[in-house]
């Protein structure tokens, strides 16, 4: 399942705005000093007003207020106000005595830290993601005859003002050339390039505005890739809309690459849909595929001898799945096509068609559906599929030979399999798993000796987390339902209510939230901070169905799930109400957002990240058009009630709000950065708390992904100053007030 176009990535972009500043407005990494004039400053009475305009709607018998509907549009003016918004952060945070030493914890356990990722295995060598202890952005490298090496290194890409980051890397299937897309500023609109790995440089080609989560799918030749480009970017145009997939031929002119996929032909394009074509070596095959923000897709085959490379439009496309068919993985191997379905299985079945009469009806099952496993993953080699399964939160990996019986593969340690990497020109499967006390590590199985060993390849970090434990207990919601909530602590806490608790909650897309090592975290739990993370509905954690439950008229159910989580946590005593805070981001931010305005006397501090506030607007925001199968059409009555019950902004009316920080990159393209503005805004125009509302600010950022080491821990270290100054820790109690 792809999901660059989720909003739960949490990425950077570096265009999407005209108008950006010049300056950073991350704080800096060591505050003034207790002894200095601080402490005699005072601090401004509150952060720049927003100034409003009389605009109201009225939908479906329901008037709506919009009263910053001119950040949608003002995007210098809204720019500017962001920015000095960041400078009062900055000054506020910084007025913290504890920050400094909280912001060098941080920064010890996270630059000693060196983490791979991202596995590959093409022509015999494995190609993978590694930052190094202290670096700042993930390098590419790649090991072969037992040697590792670096092929690119993003420090060396950057300019003047900006910094380059790797957003997605394809080997051709020999191994020999790699496709990499590169991006400044921890952007995704990115350009492919392509470097011979045998001499580490770059070859010519250059192929521009290429959203960083489509890589390129190489021909089985290696000598040309198919590549899903943007359309050429237009005043007031989404630029997420109107992409084409098209051919480019090692050094041809770009200009000259035909179109393979788009709006015409016998498998047509809509404008909000993202098409991509693959091949698998040894089938002879093409694969289309049409999808968006929703983990189904539409799926089309042809043979690569009919692949129309003129442009013309007239490859002999065969459909083979719809949206409704609940297709959500697909992969290849000789004369046939095999492909995950939550149609009738909301655990997920995989089944197979042949190529050639690809008819869903007369599929054959392969992998029947588990009614307490949910398929999450898979990879298919030579000699078998390697099948990832999940429940309760663990992962478990299953292997089905070409002939022979499923059978469990044993892990090495009770974890999450992040990766599974095949060849399916070779036999066995790379696994990389990781826990919440686990740090990453990858794994080999070998069908010959029927084991799995470690490669040598594993994160090394300095953070110790022998005394943390990891516990995964239930909440119960409003409805009755059972909520999973899985909670980080140390292993002597006590349970007095006391402790500081970040409840983190995303529940969107049908994306589940997953064990995952932070050695950052550990500044967090050594001193006896609590974090749990609730599983709410909308997510994927209970199958299919569990998104179902979460979404459009149901979108409440997420929210009702994650005030349980914080019930529980109080009941719980492992904190209270006054040291209970809710954090999520982009499409989290309806889940945060709604929970404040909902329920606001249950969390002492709320931070959202680059999120999702406005979503009544959301066909007035870049990547909006294609988030309405998430959401629903506002355009409808059906939709607009249903995304005005969930809408934060909507419901951000008088009473007291919980303290508040919001984080935004400015460059964010994939949600639009007056969705903080305007719910921003509007909260610090109407809390009667007298609690802080505040913005903090990333010039040189995003939506998250592409950001730095230094840009990810300062912005912890500020979120987490933020809270426990608001929950009246007197380590952090801001001076000058």
């Amino acid at each position: 399942m792809r999901t660059g176009w989720f909003l739960g990535g949490l990425i950077l972009v570096a265009c999407g705005h005209a108008t950006a500043p010049t300056t950073t407005s991350a704080p800096p990494s060591t505050p003034p000093d207790a002894a200095t004039a601080v402490d005699a400053t005072p601090v401004p009475a509150g952060p720049p007003v927003a100034r409003t305009v009389d605009v109201s709607e009225t939908l479906f018998g329901t008037t709506v207020a919009d009263p910053y509907r001119w950040m949608e549009t003002e995007r210098g003016e809204l720019t500017a106000w962001l920015t000095a918004q960041g400078a009062y952060t900055r000054d506020f945070l910084a007025r913290s005595p504890g920050r400094a030493a909280l912001l060098a914890r941080i920064e010890a356990l996270g630059n000693a830290t060196g983490a791979p990722g991202g596995a590959q295995l093409a022509g015999g060598r494995l190609f993978y993601y590694y930052a190094a202890p202290g670096e700042q952005v993930p390098k590419l490298m790649v090991r072969e005859r037992g040697a590792d090496r670096v092929l690119i290194d993003p420090a060396a890409l950057g300019d003047a003002d900006h910094h380059a980051s790797l957003n997605n890397v394809s080997p051709s299937p020999d191994g020999a050339r790699v496709a990499y897309n590169i991006a400044l500023g921890g952007g995704e609109i990115s350009t492919i390039r392509v470097l011979d790995v045998a001499t580490g440089k770059d070859l010519p080609d250059a192929i521009e505005r290429v959203w960083g989560e489509f890589r390129a799918s190489w021909l089985p030749d290696g000598k040309a890739f198919m590549y899903t480009q943007m359309a050429a970017p237009a005043d007031g145009v989404d630029p997420m809309l109107g992409m084409r997939v098209r051919l480019h031929v090692l050094g041809a002119p770009v200009g000259g690459d035909p179109e393979l996929l788009g709006a015409a032909g016998r498998f047509p394009i809509a404008p909000h849909e993202f098409p991509v074509l693959t091949i698998t070596p040894g089938t002879g095959w093409v694969v289309a595929t049409a999808g968006g923000p929703q983990p189904e897709e539409r799926v089309a085959v042809a043979r690569l001898a009919d692949l129309d490379r003129t442009g013309a439009g007239k490859t002999p496309w065969v459909p083979v799945a719809d949206y409704a068919d609940g297709v959500v993985a697909y992969g290849a191997r000789g004369d046939r096509l095999y492909l995950a379905t939550f149609a009738g299985a909301s655990n997920q079945k995989v089944v197979s068609v042949p190529f050639a009469q690809p008819a869903l009806a007369k599929a054959r099952v392969e992998v029947a559906e588990d009614p307490q496993q949910a398929i999450v993953g898979w990879a298919i080699a030579r000699d078998a599929i390697y099948l990832h399964r999940q429940v309760n939160g663990l992962s478990h990996l299953y292997r089905l030979p070409w002939k022979g019986a499923l059978g469990e593969l044993a892990l090495p340690f009770p974890g999450w399999i992040d990766e599974l990497a095949a060849d399916p020109a070779r036999d066995g499967v790379t696994v990389g798993e990781q826990g919440w006390t686990r740090p990453s590590a990858y794994f080999a199985y070998d069908p010959a000796t029927r084991k799995v060993a470690p490669i040598g390849l594993a994160a090394v970090t300095n953070a110790d987390y022998t005394g943390i434990v990891a516990d995964e207990v239930e909440a119960t919601s409003a409805d009755g339902t059972k909520v999973p909530l899985s909670i980080l602590r140390r292993a002597d806490l006590v349970r007095d209510g006391a402790h500081p608790a970040i409840l983190y909650g995303y529940g969107g897309y049908g994306i589940s939230s997953t064990p995952n090592f932070s050695p950052t975290r550990l500044a967090w739990l050594e001193r006896g901070g609590v974090f749990a993370v609730c599983h709410v509905r909308g997510g994927g954690e209970k199958g299919h169905q569990w998104q179902v439950d979460g979404t459009h008229e149901h979108k409440l159910n997420g929210v009702h799930d994650l005030e349980a989580c914080a019930q529980y946590l109080a009941t719980a005593q492992l904190s209270s109400t006054a040291h209970t805070f809710a954090q999520g981001g982009s499409m989290g931010g309806i889940l945060i957002g709604r929970a404040i305005t909902e329920r606001p006397e249950l969390f002492a501090a709320a931070n959202i990240q680059v999120g999702m506030n406005d979503p009544l607007r959301v066909l007035a925001a870049e990547n909006g058009a294609d988030q309405l199968s998430e959401l629903g059409d506002p355009r409808t009555e059906a939709g607009f009630r249903a995304i005005h019950a969930m809408s934060p902004y909507a419901h951000a009316t008088a009473q007291a709000y919980p303290a508040t920080i919001f984080t935004v990159g400015l460059n964010d393209g994939r949600v639009a950065p007056w969705m903080t503005g305007k719910l921003a805004a509007r909260m610090q125009a109407v809390t009667t708390s007298g609690k802080p509302v505040l913005i903090r600010t990333e010039a040189d950022a995003g939506h998250g992904i592409g950001s730095t080491r230094s840009q990810a821990f300062v912005e912890r270290a500020d979120v987490w100053t933020f809270f426990l100054a608001m929950s009246g820790d007197p380590a952090f109690a801001l001076r000058g007030r």
